[in-house]
């Protein structure tokens, strides 16, 4: 439940689980999608473009229950490369983590090479190189090698960002 303290709403806190903080604008809803947290019935508080004295604006998530794998946390950097990550235990942050670029990742991302053979063989599991270039992200696919902007990628995959911004 939330409630109202000196103009200010404030949203509960969980006992236990993640918080997704820093959050570029518009991009929670596409870490909603990506996981299928909406299809799973978890307990989320979303905000969507909070203010953000360092960002100007920003996107939040608080997921109880549920904590991230090491792979999940590869894709959240790729949807979210400049998120904070809270693990929440009984109320309190037990752990804080900055994300980072994954270098390589598998199976998250349909290549958006309509002629790549993961389209087509069984068992080629999509995988990219990720690389920064001119302070944009590029991902390289590893079968047909074609080299694609982040933005176009997440786009393919139904996961475009409503904020137009790079990162």
């Amino acid at each position: 439940m939330s409630e109202t303290t000196n103009d200010k709403l404030l949203v509960e806190a969980i006992d236990n689980g993640t918080v997704i903080d820093h959050i570029a604008p518009g991009q929670a809803m596409n870490i909603l999608r990506l996981f299928n947290f909406l299809g799973k019935h978890n307990q989320i508080t979303v905000g969507f473009y909070l203010p953000s004295g360092h960002m100007g604006s920003k996107d939040i998530i608080k997921i109880k229950d549920v904590t991230f794998s090491p792979s999940e946390t590869e894709q959240l950097a790729i949807l979210a490369p400049d998120a904070t990550v809270n693990s929440i235990k009984d109320y309190k942050v037990v752990d804080k983590y900055n994300l980072r670029l994954p270098n390589e990742i598998k199976g998250a991302f349909e290549c958006p090479n309509s002629n790549c053979i993961t389209h087509v063989e069984k068992g080629a599991q999509p995988r990219f190189k990720i690389f920064m270039e001119d302070g944009h992200v590029m991902m390289r696919c590893h079968y047909c090698e074609r080299v694609f902007a982040r933005k176009l990628v997440l786009k393919h995959n139904n996961l475009g960002t409503v904020n137009q911004q790079e990162q």
